[in-house]
């Protein structure tokens, strides 16, 4: 560029000052002159292109996804029943199933100075066993080591190996 642009001084507030040195205070404006003086930037993206952009992904994922389905539906085959006829017709003999009636849970009353690990050492076949304990009571969930005194817990029968 080989015109000139005026600035302004930034010391003493001179306007239209065309060279590099102010004609008013002497202050050099060559650094400022220089960076009226740069090209601007072009806008890369502005908002309108962007959501442009974001319409035409979301409607080609939309669109995609519809037209996978329809080709899901095309290509999905039901086999066709066949009918088979058996010459012998003898009656078949239902026998009912009788479900055999739940083992009840044993209960246990916590005392002072109890821990889940010695009323697992009482009633399990090890200690470490607590966990069965905890998860046959639903209330000692994220609370194994506050046990409350005369709180009755449900000892499962997989823990019930061992008598007391």
């Amino acid at each position: 560029m080989n015109t000139k642009t005026k600035v302004d001084c930034p010391v003493c507030g001179y306007q239209g000052i065309e060279g590099n040195i102010c004609p008013n205070c002497d202050t050099d404006v060559s650094l400022i002159r220089s960076l009226a003086e740069l090209p601007q930037r072009p806008k890369s993206w502005t908002t309108g292109i962007a959501i442009l952009m974001l319409m035409i992904g979301i409607t080609i994922g939309v669109g995609g996804s519809f037209f996978a389905l329809q080709t899901a539906i095309y290509t999905a085959t039901v086999p066709k029943p066949t009918v088979t006829t058996t010459p012998n017709l003898s009656p078949q003999v239902i026998t009912p199933v009788i479900p055999k009636p739940a083992s009840p849970l044993a209960t246990y009353t916590v005392k002072s100075g109890d821990t889940l690990s010695s009323i697992a050492g009482k009633f399990c076949s090890k200690p470490t066993d607590w966990q069965l304990i905890v998860a046959a009571n639903a209330e000692l969930q994220k609370r194994e080591n506050k046990l409350d005194i005369d709180q009755e817990l449900k000892i499962p029968s997989s823990c019930q190996r061992k008598t007391p």
